[in-house]
């Protein structure tokens, strides 16, 4: 920033020229501000409307995820009632787990997806500083987003292992595959299954809900 030095030769011409000066500065410093301001302004808009489709894109993931484990719950219910079924009718054991290994090809098993939730744009408005202008509600809505985010990844990666024999269930798959399982050791592991699968897509099922919910409430310009 340049100014003169005031040239006056009487007390009054100096007041007047340093009363320009000062409103001149002023000025200056008011015009930096506000384009600071603007700046700032759209750097947090642009990081808000990538935040936004990156929370589109992972609730796409959860409905993709959701849908998987959706299929693959209904074949292992479905499995689980004619095993019960059979057992029930007092059915040999042996037959009861050929059936069940010819129903499944030989491929009974748990297979429970879960989205790995992106986070790139979230880091980079952290990282770059544009959710510091971003404002008040708005920045606690995506901060609560992705702290859901992270504890719900939390759970699902160790969550569903809590309902389920992880060895014996090896060892029960084994022992169908040798031909010499047992049909309530199936069923009970079958059981347990179901229960992972309903655990975890609890979970994602609540995310999902919470997210798409965000997306709604996302201004739009």
């Amino acid at each position: 920033m340049h100014f003169e030095v005031p040239k006056a030769k009487t007390l009054k011409e100096f007041g007047g020229e340093y009363l320009m000066i000062v409103i001149s500065i002023a000025t200056a410093l008011a015009l930096e501000h506000g384009v600071q301001t603007l700046h700032h302004r759209h750097l947090a808009h642009e990081a808000a409307d990538k935040i936004d489709a990156e929370i589109q894109v992972n609730v796409h993931e959860l409905d993709e995820a959701l849908k998987h484990n959706n299929d693959q719950l209904k074949i292992v219910q479905a499995t689980r009632e004619q095993l019960l079924a059979g057992i029930r009718d007092k059915v040999d054991g042996k037959v009861l787990l050929k059936q069940l290994t010819e129903q499944q090809h030989n491929k009974l098993g748990l297979s429970i997806m879960t989205p790995s939730l992106r986070r790139e744009a979230w880091e980079v408005a952290v990282a770059s500083q544009a959710v510091s202008w971003m404002p008040q509600d708005q920045l606690e809505r995506y901060s609560g987003i992705y702290a859901n985010m992270r504890d719900v990844q939390s759970i699902s990666a160790s969550g569903a292992n809590n309902f389920l024999d992880g060895a014996g269930m090896l060892n029960i798959i084994s022992d169908i595959q040798m031909g010499d399982g047992d049909a309530k050791a199936v069923y009970r592991m079958l059981s347990q299954m179901i229960s992972a699968y309903a655990s975890t897509d609890g979970n994602l099922q609540a995310l999902r809900d919470n997210l798409a919910k965000s997306a709604k409430e996302a201004p739009h310009t």
